[in-house]
């Protein structure tokens, strides 16, 4: 059996939290070659009444802030994308889509 040999994975990451500070942990472990881009925050705002019988005018208001970001990571090796993804599966707090590409023909265009 024989693998093809211009074969390149390419690991796209789109991260959320609600807390920055264990977004920014975890992009303090990854390496330095890796670059991340941070997406705008989404913020949700919704209020609440105190009383829902009497006083309509007691209410509180709430606000949740979600903190995102982009990450990609190419190689060729299937082994460096199933470690990265390893690391992805024990963070708290961090929910993460992952999607990956496996191009013959990225290889071609970086020559």
């Amino acid at each position: 059996m024989s693998f093809p040999k211009n074969v390149t994975y390419k690991c796209e990451v789109w991260s959320t939290s609600t807390n920055l500070t264990n977004l920014k942990l975890w992009f303090a472990l990854l390496p330095l070659s890796l670059s991340y881009t941070g997406l705008p925050t989404r913020v949700k705002r919704f209020t609440l009444l105190r009383s829902p019988l009497g006083n309509k005018t007691s209410k509180d208001q709430f606000e949740r802030r979600e903190y995102r970001s982009y990450l990609s990571l190419e190689s060729e090796k299937v082994s460096k994308i199933l470690a990265f993804l390893d690391v992805l599966n024990h963070l708290n707090g961090i929910r993460s889509k992952v999607k990956i590409i496996k191009d013959t023909s990225l290889r071609d265009r970086s020559s």
